[in-house]
């Protein structure tokens, strides 16, 4: 019996030191480091003035009233809400609600049509034009109606997604209407509207610019550097066959300001990334506190903090403003008992390496170099001659139009175009950037 009663004490003895154990881990403050780590990423950064795209993004294809638009949003939003709160791992649909809306679709465009029309990484956005221009032209008038809701980007200033937290949700379906605002703006230039096309050219860069710098979603963020890149390669494009006397529109000057930490800034993203981790989703939302009990959200987030904090450091964006080679060192997370013990699944998730954020740090650095890359000829077409060669006034050129040594940007052997090499040597793939740009008409 004594035994028996010893076992017993034992056991509860045990379990008392697990529970306190499970306590402590669960309540205890994070260190100094993480707590920084975590300010940084739990800090407001969402306008406070401007307008939101991100209702505009999702229902780019309806056929909608723009005075409409947010009230489809909202109902779509609590839609997903109602979802996300009964999902439960293992039961029910473990796909979110489709976008729906009391208003008719816009004809989708074909493969085809697609291939038709002008891509970011297109070299040559006028020869296309020039080659296909028929059947361009009957692709813009069959999609009118999407291509004004693609323009319609330029009134708005920030992307900022409210659609509840959730690991595995769809995003805005950004493809919808690319490409067609920017090969209008092809076919009005071919077509002899020059001045028309270069302020919408100018246009089109300002408003991929606002909407790239002020993003709280890495797809968003990365999308929208693509079509800010792209847009500066048609505007390049536009201003090599501009003709040399032609003054250039006022939208233009603002489009090709200075590059800011805003223009490289992915705190915002990296904010909503780290909060996947601790979404109460992850595993299926359980029906009692006790289900997750081997799972914290909010601790395994702690765990992670520095990795992520690290994007939101403020002298990281100056470093990413000189254009300087930036890999991000690694913090691996250093986890006891207590973390095992109230925390064991997000201790094991912790473990795995974060996502490589350098790739994602040299392509915010290339859209910034493309930025300044317009700036430079724009500065080059402008600045008198006065006798100097184009080589000894790419040497004089402003200082914040300067760029890595490692970019290599210098005269072609022709004297008529630049050369810019990238960072992001990763993300060229099979269809890589132009790293050719032609000088102005007459420089």
């Amino acid at each position: 019996m004594r035994v028996f009663k010893g076992l017993l004490w034992a056991v509860a003895a045990l379990l008392v030191a697990l529970l306190a154990a499970f306590a402590w881990g669960r309540l205890r403050p994070p260190t100094p480091e993480q707590g920084r780590a975590l300010a940084l990423l739990h800090k407001d950064q969402k306008p406070t003035a401007g307008r939101n795209a991100n209702p505009w993004l999702w229902f780019m294809g309806f056929d909608i009233p723009a005075d409409r638009v947010d009230a489809a949003y909202e109902q779509q939003r609590r839609r997903t809400a109602a979802w996300a709160e009964s999902y439960k791992l293992g039961s029910g649909s473990a796909t979110p609600p489709e976008i729906q809306a009391d208003f008719p679709k816009l004809p989708s465009m074909s493969s085809r049509e697609r291939d038709l029309l002008c891509r970011p990484r297109d070299a040559d956005c006028l020869g296309k034009v020039r080659a296909h221009g028929g059947e361009i032209l009957a692709l813009l008038a069959r999609h009118e109606k999407l291509r004004g809701r693609d323009e319609a980007l330029s009134d708005f200033d920030y992307i900022w997604g409210d659609i509840p937290g959730w690991p595995f949700m769809s995003i805005p379906p950004f493809a919808t209407g690319m490409g067609l605002w920017h090969t209008s703006i092809a076919v009005d230039f071919v077509d002899g509207k020059q001045a028309q096309a270069m302020d919408a050219a100018c246009s089109q860069v300002a408003t991929m610019r606002r909407l790239h710098a002020h993003a709280n979603s890495l797809v968003a963020t990365m999308v929208f550097a693509a079509r800010l890149r792209g847009s500066v390669r048609l505007f390049s494009e536009l201003l090599s066959e501009l003709p040399a006397d032609a003054s250039l529109p006022v939208s233009c000057a603002g489009a090709f300001a200075p590059v800011t930490a805003e223009d490289v800034d992915m705190c915002p993203s990296m904010q909503a990334e780290s909060a996947i981790v601790a979404s109460p989703e992850l595993f299926g939302r359980p029906e009692h506190w006790y289900e997750n009990w081997n799972w914290s959200g909010s601790q395994t987030q702690r765990l992670l903090a520095a990795d992520y904090g690290a994007m939101c450091e403020p002298d990281l964006a100056q470093r990413l403003l000189a254009d300087e080679h930036v890999e991000m060192m690694r913090h691996p997370p250093r986890v006891d008992l207590f973390d095992f013990i109230s925390n064991s699944t997000g201790t094991i998730i912790s473990r795995i390496p974060v996502p490589s954020f350098d790739a994602y740090l040299a392509r915010q650095q290339d859209t910034a170099a493309t930025l300044r890359m317009g700036a430079l000829l724009i500065w080059m077409r402008d600045t008198p001659r006065d006798g100097t060669s184009p080589s000894e006034r790419l040497a004089q050129r402003p200082a914040w139009m300067r760029f890595a040594e490692d970019r290599h940007v210098a005269l072609s052997t022709d004297g008529r175009s630049l050369t810019m090499g990238v960072l992001d040597i990763a993300g060229q793939g099979i269809s890589p950037w132009p790293t050719t740009w032609a000088l102005p008409a007459g420089r």
